[in-house]
């Protein structure tokens, strides 16, 4: 049986997967699909690290604002 985090990395690894299905339509490129997963992967990944880490969560929340918001920056910059 796969336990919470587990399930949090097979929902990252379908959402990429998904991305990178989507750019099978013409329109869309395979790094836009990827892009896109990426973005909504980051919401997962948000989870696992910052709301509900394994270990004690930080007390910092400034620390998580900007780990994502970087990551968002990044992935919009590449998909330009």
């Amino acid at each position: 049986m796969l336990d919470y985090y587990d399930q949090l990395l097979v929902a990252i690894a379908a959402v990429m997967v998904a991305g990178a299905a989507v750019s099978i339509h013409p329109s869309i490129a395979i790094y836009q699909g990827l892009a896109g997963g990426s973005l909504v992967s980051t919401v997962f990944l948000y989870e696992v690290l910052f709301r509900n880490p394994p270990t004690e969560p930080t007390a910092s929340t400034t620390a998580a604002s900007v780990a994502v918001g970087v990551g968002w920056l990044l992935t919009i910059v590449l998909s330009l």
